[in-house]
C-alpha cells in the first residue's frame, strides 16, 4: 500500500479529462511532459482536490458510518442496515488516503524543485488536512516513517497522535507563512486549483481556518500538547485573525455531474437504482421540525401520505415548501393514534429490521415496496442528482468557523470575545450555504429569537452552540468529532445497537498486513488504546469503542 511511492497514478489522467473542461497549455510548465519524475504539479494538484473532496464527501454522504451515529439517516431495509443501525463497524481502509497523500508529496516536490512556494504551502495544506482526517478516524498512524518506502522503509511506525497534531499545527503555520510572501513567480494554474482558481488569499485563510479547527479539537489535551512545544491558546490567537471572514471563503468543491467520475454518488450516472432506503433519522428530523427551521426543506421532502386527525377521508392535498417546490400529498384519517401525524417524519434511530418496514404504517395494510413507504419522509431528491448547488464536496466553512469561535469566546483563554455573536453568525452562514434567505417569507431574527435557539436564553451554552453546529454539518463529519469531545447533542443509541447503549468514537485500523515487520508497529499503536466497558471481554482494542489518546482520560462523550 506504502510502496508505490515515486508512481503517479493513471487516475491522476483519467481526473484530469474530466475535471478540466478547459485547461491553459502547460507545456510550457512541464520540463518533460513524458517524465513523471517532473510532471507539473498543476496536473497532479487537480487529483488530489477533488479526490479529497470525494474522501470527505463519502464519509458524511447518505449511508455512511458517520451519518448513522450523528442520527442524520437511518437505512430502512435490511441492506446496510447493521453497519449504519447498529454501529456493526467493520475495518476501513485507508488506501485511499495515503494514495493521496502520495500524489501531494508530488505536488510538494514540484514546489520546492521549481522554487515555487505558493505549491509547496498548498501541499501543506492539503497534508495537514488528509493526515488530520486520518488521525481523527483511527488515533495513532503512520506519519513521520510513512511515504518513504523508496528510501525502503516499507513499514513505518505508527506516531503518537500528540505528534501527529502537532506536525499538523506545524505544516498549517508554515503554510500560513508562506503565503503570506509569495513572488510573482509563485504561481498556480486557475484551471487546476479547481477549490480556489490560484487564489492565495484563500488558501491563507483556509490554513488558519484549519488551525482553528485543530486547536479546538485539542482543546482537552492542553497540558499534553504544552509538553509537546505547542501552545494551543497562542497558536489559537494567531490563526483567528487571518481565518474565514465569510461564506465566500468557504473550501469546496462542486461536482460537475457529466460523467461518472465527476458526478455524485446518489446521481444516475453512479446509482443505476436511486437511493429510497435511506431515511432521515428522527432526531434530526424532529429538531428542524420543532424549530421551524426552513433547512428542513432543503434536506427532506414530506410523507407522501400523512396521517391526519382533521380529514374524514382520504384527500390529496398540494403541498408547497417554503422554496416554493410543490409536492402531492394524501391525507389519510389518523388511526390508530400512534400514527405520527408530521407532515416530515423521520426514522427512529436503531429499530429492528421488521419495525423499521412497517414504521408508521398504522392500519394501513397495503403492501409497499420496502424502501419507499408513503408513510416516511425521502431524502431530498438533490441527493439523487449527479449535481446540486447545495451538496457540494465541503472541506470547511465559513460556518465552521464561527461556531469554533463561539465555543472559544466561551471557553475563554483563545483570545475570542462575545460568544453569542460568533454562535449568531454562525447559525447565519449555515443558513446562507443552503440558501434559506431565497424564501422572502423566512424571517431570520424571528427564528433566532426562539427559545430553542436564542444563546442568550439557554440554560446550558456549550450545548446550545453544539446543537446548532450538528444541525449545519448535515452530510458531513465535523459534528461527530465535535460530539466525541463535548458530548453534545446529547444523542442516544437505538436498541439494536450493536455494542451497546453508546455510539462509536473510532475507525477500525485496516487489517493488519501479517508480516512480523508491520504487526509489530500495529500491535504498539493497538496496546496504547484506551479499553471501555462496550468492547466485549476477549476482542481486541482495536475496536470502534475503544478511546485514542485525544479522547483518553475524559468521560467524553460517554
Amino acid at each position: 500500500m506504502m510502496k508505490a511511492i515515486n508512481s503517479i497514478y493513471v487516475t491522476v489522467i483519467m481526473t484530469l479529462a474530466v475535471f478540466l473542461s478547459s485547461c491553459e497549455d502547460l507545456s510550457d510548465i512541464n520540463k518533460n511532459p513524458n517524465n513523471p519524475e517532473e510532471v507539473s504539479a498543476n496536473y497532479v494538484l487537480t487529483y488530489v482536490l477533488t479526490n479529497t473532496g470525494k474522501v470527505v464527501f463519502n464519509l458524511g454522504r447518505d449511508g455512511s458510518r458517520i451519518g448513522g451515529a450523528m442520527q442524520y439517516m437511518q437505512q430502512g431495509t435490511n441492506t446496510g442496515a447493521p453497519e449504519v443501525n447498529q454501529y456493526d463497524w467493520s475495518r476501513e481502509s485507508w488506501e485511499s488516503y495515503y494514495v493521496i497523500l502520495r500524489n501531494n508529496a508530488l505536488v510538494y516536490e514540484s514546489g520546492v524543485r521549481d522554487d515555487n512556494r505558493f505549491f509547496q504551502a498548498i501541499a501543506l495544506v492539503m497534508r495537514s488536512a488528509i493526515y488530520g482526517l486520518l488521525t481523527d478516524l483511527y488515533g495513532d498512524i503512520p506519519y513521520s516513517e510513512s511515504l518513504k518506502a523508496g528510501t525502503g522503509a516499507f513499514f513505518p511506525k505508527y506516531d503518537d497522535q500528540a505528534a501527529v497534531y502537532k506536525g499538523i499545527l506545524t505544516d498549517l503555520k508554515e503554510a500560513d507563512n508562506l503565503l503570506g510572501s509569495l513572488a510573482p513567480k509563485d504561481a498556480v494554474n486557475a484551471s487546476s486549483d479547481v477549490m480556489y482558481k490560484g487564489d492565495a488569499s484563500k488558501w491563507k485563510k483556509l490554513a488558519n481556518s484549519l488551525r482553528l479547527r485543530y486547536c479546538m479539537r485539542l482543546s482537552e489535551k492542553k497540558q499534553d500538547m504544552n509538553a509537546a512545544g505547542i501552545n494551543i491558546e497562542a497558536e489559537f490567537k494567531e490563526a483567528s485573525a487571518g481565518a474565514f471572514a465569510s461564506n465566500a471563503d468557504d473550501a469546496f468543491i462542486n461536482w460537475i455531474g457529466t460523467a461518472r467520475d465527476n458526478s455524485a454518488p446518489g446521481g444516475p450516472l453512479n446509482s443505476a437504482n436511486p437511493n429510497f432506503a435511506l431515511k432521515p433519522g428522527k432526531p434530526f428530523v424532529d429538531k428542524l421540525y420543532s424549530l421551524n427551521d426552513p433547512r428542513l426543506h432543503r434536506f427532506v421532502q414530506p410523507v407522501q401520505r400523512k396521517w391526519d386527525t382533521k380529514v374524514t377521508k382520504e384527500t390529496t392535498v398540494t403541498v408547497t415548501n417554503i422554496f416554493g417546490e410543490s409536492y402531492p400529498v394524501v391525507y389519510v384519517p389518523a388511526s390508530p393514534a400512534s400514527a405520527d401525524t408530521s407532515l416530515y417524519v423521520g426514522l427512529p434511530i436503531g429499530l429492528p429490521i421488521t419495525a423499521l418496514v412497517v414504521y408508521n404504517k398504522g392500519n394501513d395494510g397495503t403492501v409497499y415496496h420496502a424502501e419507499r413507504s408513503p408513510y416516511i419522509s425521502f431524502l431530498h431528491d438533490r441527493y439523487r442528482k449527479n449535481t446540486d448547488a447545495y451538496a457540494p464536496m465541503n472541506l470547511m466553512t465559513y460556518a465552521e468557523v464561527e461556531f469554533i469561535l463561539a465555543e472559544a469566546a466561551l471557553n475563554g483563554g483563545f483570545g475570542i470575545a462575545d460568544p453569542a455573536e460568533h454562535y449568531k453568525k454562525g447559525i447565519r452562514a449555515a443558513m446562507t450555504k443552503v440558501g434559506v434567505f431565497e424564501a422572502a417569507s423566512f424571517n431570520f431574527d424571528n427564528y433566532y429569537a426562539q427559545t430553542t435557539v436564542d444563546y442568550a436564553k439557554a440554560a446550558n451554552k456549550l450545548e446550545r452552540i453544539m446543537e446548532q453546529k450538528w444541525l449545519s454539518s448535515w452530510f458531513g463529519i465535523q459534528s461527530w468529532f465535535d460530539w466525541r469531545r463535548t458530548g453534545y447533542p446529547a444523542l442516544k443509541a437505538g436498541v439494536v445497537a450493536q455494542y451497546g447503549d453508546a455510539i462509536p468514537v473510532r475507525f477500525m485500523y485496516p487489517s493488519p498486513n501479517l508480516d512480523p515487520s508491520y504487526v509489530v508497529n500495529y500491535n504498539a499503536a493497538v496496546e496504547k488504546l484506551g479499553t471501555t466497558p462496550f468492547i466485549p471481554s476477549g476482542q481486541s482494542k482495536d475496536h470502534p469503542y475503544a478511546k485514542m489518546w485525544l479522547l483518553n482520560g475524559g468521560s467524553k462523550p460517554w
